[in-house]
């Protein structure tokens, strides 16, 4: 079940959030968990690769199967790995805990679905396809995320908040949609060759 439309901003700053399984995947969901300020315990019997990148305090690696006992105190899990029978033994725990759990390309499992965010600076976009096409998410991601660097968004997000700090509570909303009137996102989006 994924929520259909409903983007979340789950601010996990110091929460424990739990990813299960190995691989390059399991790599980056930590990275980007670590990321958002969240403890994590990584769960996995294969090896991770990239892991040296990720030394933090809030991280702690266990290489064994996950035990439910892993979920205590757990905010939200990723599986990540495409492991029907684990999906559902590790969404059934989850379900019961009340914690959101995804399961990489499995949306049929899973309590939510991973956004791809185009990052600026300050500036995120985010991109959704309720977990039914990751592949198409990334792509996206990549292109707005050259759009973004081509345009100098995080430069523009810095002087708009330069701005919005020197105008007074009172004139803001007026000031700053002057400020963004001429923002503009043209060419064309192509999903085939034709």
């Amino acid at each position: 079940m994924t929520s259909h439309g409903y983007p979340l901003n789950l601010l996990l700053h110091n929460r424990k959030c739990v990813v299960v399984g190995g691989g390059t995947e399991a790599a980056l969901r930590t990275g980007n968990l670590l990321e958002a300020g969240a403890r994590v315990l990584l769960v996995s019997e294969e090896p991770v690769p990239g892991l040296e990148l990720l030394a933090s305090p809030r991280l702690h690696i266990e290489r064994r199967a996950l035990a439910e006992a892993d979920l205590d105190d757990a905010w939200l899990v990723v599986q990540a790995s495409t492991d029907d029978v684990l999906a559902r033994r590790v969404g059934g725990w989850c379900e019961a805990r009340r914690i959101f759990f995804c399961a990489i390309d499995q949306p049929e499992h899973s309590t939510y679905a991973h956004l791809a965010l185009a990052r600026a600076g300050s500036l995120t976009l985010a991109i959704g396809t309720e977990g039914r096409a990751p592949s198409l998410g990334r792509r996206l991601r990549e292109e707005f995320s050259r759009v973004l660097t081509e345009a100098g968004a995080a430069e523009e997000v810095e002087q708009l908040a330069a701005l919005r700090a020197a105008t007074p509570p009172s004139e803001r909303r007026e000031v700053l949609t002057r400020a963004v009137a001429d923002v503009r996102l043209t060419g064309a989006l192509r999903f085939r060759k034709e």
